[in-house]
């Protein structure tokens, strides 16, 4: 499949080893079966990710009521990105409509605390890869499609930013920068850049391709640095872009909507109920919802359980550097990957100028080193906790940065774990469930598509997982079709809003990424290793 982006890339060589252990290693690869096929429910003590910490909004973290409330129009499972969009669109549209829809979001620990407030605050499309790889998978219009889903999350969620002043989420564009540190993945990348200059021009109009001389020069690489390619992407600070959000919508909205955390979902069951058929069984009791939205992405198995082995989680690690350097003075306007042969590294910046009181600001955010663990990577594959980091990793992460840029030293300052969702054909799973996946019967007749203009469709579930790793480039717009689809308004042409195109949903989402039977049924990790 060539180079893959990213935290794909990464998982790429550890799904490569374990295609190889199949032969050698029976044991190994039986245990890693095991573990995708057995989802286990959020850790209750996670490690605290960087972005975690001294937060703006301190309310939020452990936001609940005094009891659960009993019933609500929409509940959403996971309170990340996917989640804030879902409940955004939601609760913007009903506005607009002038009705009102209860929304309430169940989350198992605290605000924000999976992958999204775990990331590594990249909001990067890598087009050249990104194009290689889907058009091996997909055919290259569907390639293309999908491409410009992803590219339209920059201006989309700046946009959002600026409209409803979220400032704290620090979202920027920045120039991006991958370094190559081994020739045949090198020679790979430029020819991938030649390809999406051939077959989608308008894709790469500010993708550049910089010798080993160049790199250094331009951007301080070290001799490690045989070549680099620079293109324009964007970062943020996740965790405070959903919790800003979660903010707005609480006061604005705040007899409609609520946050309800250290709710773990356990069950959900279909009663014959013609309102509120769905009765979510949580560890702080029960709540009755029309709609179901799954939001949670490697988890979303524990209760769609025709989902087992079809999402899976690997495990990243992340870490938090002071760094002292020529890279100072650029104040969070670039960003890094270091691709190697069988590892790929991802490198943000924090601004100087939004630094507080208890954050200096600058911080390098870096993580990756996947393939360093002592089974190849193998390990983290199917490993559903996020309260521990690998010491090997973590070691190497500590270390990378001055290693392949010239006169850079960093301090790590913290270092944290997470799970990412995967699909073996990895691309989200997005749109309504169908009782084949929940394993739960249908409480009213399907819907035909019809347009609503009121908000009301018939009862059902819905989900919005799977994100590979690249959620801040799929998940919002995911999470704003999710939400236009439960309130029946995917055939009906919107105006552009803060946070969503114009158009239908069915002319701008890619079709690609809807959950289907047909596309999951022969989907597996046997299948995606030997492609790879």
């Amino acid at each position: 499949m060539g180079a893959i982006s990213s935290k794909i890339g990464e998982t790429y060589h550890a799904l490569a080893a374990f295609w190889s252990e199949l032969s050698q290693n029976a044991a190994e690869s039986n245990a890693l079966l095991r573990r995708i096929a057995t989802p286990e429910f959020p850790v209750p003590d996670p490690t605290v990710s960087f972005w975690q910490t001294n937060p703006k909004y301190q309310e939020l973290v452990n936001a609940k009521s005094e009891e659960l409330p009993q019933s609500a129009d929409i509940v959403i499972i996971g309170s990340g990105i996917s989640g804030a969009s879902v409940a955004y669109t939601i609760l913007t549209e009903c506005q607009a409509l002038g009705i009102e829809k209860r929304v309430v979001i169940l989350e198992a620990r605290q605000v924000c605390s999976g992958a999204t407030g775990r990331n590594g605050g990249h909001l990067k499309c890598s087009p050249y890869l990104t194009y290689s790889d889907l058009k091996v998978l997909l055919g290259k219009e569907k390639a293309k499609r999908v491409l410009h889903f992803q590219l339209r999350h920059l201006p989309t969620i700046s946009e959002l930013v600026k409209d409803e002043g979220l400032d704290e989420a620090e979202a920027r564009e920045v120039e991006t920068v991958d370094l190559f540190t081994e020739q045949t993945m090198w020679d790979k990348a430029q020819q991938m850049v030649q390809e999406l200059q051939r077959d989608a021009p308008e894709y790469a109009e500010d993708t550049m391709v910089w010798d080993a001389k160049q790199a250094q020069e331009q951007f301080g690489a070290s001799s490690h640095c045989l070549g680099a390619i620079s293109y324009r992407a964007g970062a943020m600070w996740p965790y405070r872009l959903v919790t800003s959000i979660y903010m707005k919508l609480k006061t604005k909205y705040h007899s409609s909507f609520s946050i309800e955390t250290g709710a773990t979902v356990r069950e959900i069951h279909v009663e014959d109920n013609d309102t509120t058929p769905y009765l979510l069984h949580t560890s702080r009791g029960k709540i009755r919802a029309t709609h179901v939205v799954h939001a949670t992405d490697a988890y979303a198995p524990n209760l769609v359980p025709g989902l087992k082995g079809k999402i899976f989680p690997v495990r990243g690690h992340m870490s938090a550097q002071a760094a002292d350097g020529p890279s100072s003075h650029l104040d969070g306007s670039r960003s890094w990957s270091i691709i190697g042969k069988k590892g790929f590294e991802y490198i943000t910046q924090r601004p100087r100028e939004s630094a507080g009181p208890h954050s200096p600001g600058g911080e390098i955010m870096l993580g990756g080193g996947l393939y360093k663990s002592d089974g190849k990577g193998m390990d983290e594959i199917g490993i559903w906790k996020d309260n521990c980091v690998d010491p090997t990793i973590s070691a190497y992460l500590g270390g990378i940065w001055s290693t392949v840029l010239q006169g850079e030293h960093a301090r790590v300052l913290q270092l944290w774990s997470g799970c990412m969702g995967f699909t073996p054909d990895l691309v989200p799973f997005v749109g309504e469930v169908s009782p084949t996946f929940t394993k739960r019967r249908r409480p009213s007749t399907k819907r035909k598509g019809a347009v609503s203009e009121s908000g009301s469709t018939p009862a059902n579930e819905w989900i919005t997982a799977g994100f590979n790793g690249e959620g801040m480039v799929l998940a919002w717009l995911s999470g704003t079709a999710v939400g236009l689809m439960v309130l029946g308004r995917e055939d009906v042409h919107l105006e552009a809003r803060a946070g969503r195109p114009a158009g239908k949903v069915t002319e701008w989402f890619p079709k690609e990424l809807y959950l289907s039977e047909s596309r999951v049924r022969d989907l597996s990790i046997f299948k995606l290793a030997r492609f790879l």
